[in-house]
């Protein structure tokens, strides 16, 4: 993957690969999102302190050098305001999927379609990919309409594919294809 560690987006928001050191202010804000980040993101409940988010970051780290992984931190203003990450790299074939979260202050204001749409010419150009694919349940509206304003392609719906809150949960699954 490129050396490169930031990415602008636009005046008010940037991408920044993950650093151990984003440890406090990614906690803060899985802490202050907690309710409704456990509701589509089960990884919340096991971040319970800022060592568990250090931990994560560290693994981040890893993952990165194994080119098994693309995590970066959204900053809007200069402040952490959330993530996304490519992830499930298939590189032979050359596809993978992205997710993505943002603190409840920073959403329903085009942020997080903003991100995608800088992410996804980072994905084609700079990590080479030729799909991008996207999970969304199909309760999450907000992430289900960022796909749909990014012009993914909705494949299907995966039954019962997501567990999470206690449950099961249907899910979307778009893709995009490099030069659509």
């Amino acid at each position: 993957m490129s050396g490169k560690v930031d990415w602008v987006v636009d005046e008010h928001i940037k991408l920044r690969i993950v650093k151990p050191d984003d440890d406090s202010d990614l906690f803060a804000l899985v802490d202050e999102n907690r309710q409704q980040l456990e509701k589509y993101m089960p990884w919340a409940q096991d971040t319970k302190t800022v060592a568990n988010e250090h931990r994560f970051l560290e693994y981040c780290q890893k993952q990165i050098t194994k080119k098994a992984l693309w995590p970066v931190t959204i900053l809007v203003d200069g402040k952490v305001a959330g993530m996304f990450d490519f992830h499930d790299f298939d590189h032979a074939d050359r596809h993978c999927s992205i997710g993505y979260w943002l603190g409840k202050g920073y959403q329903h204001n085009g942020v997080m379609t903003r991100v995608v749409k800088a992410a996804i010419k980072i994905g084609f150009e700079e990590l080479d990919m030729h799909k991008i694919a996207l999970l969304a349940e199909v309760e999450n509206t907000s992430s289900n309409n960022v796909a749909i304003r990014n012009g993914f392609h909705l494949d299907g719906t995966l039954k019962e594919h997501i567990y999470s809150d206690g449950k099961f949960h249907d899910a979307n699954i778009y893709s995009m294809l490099e030069h659509s």
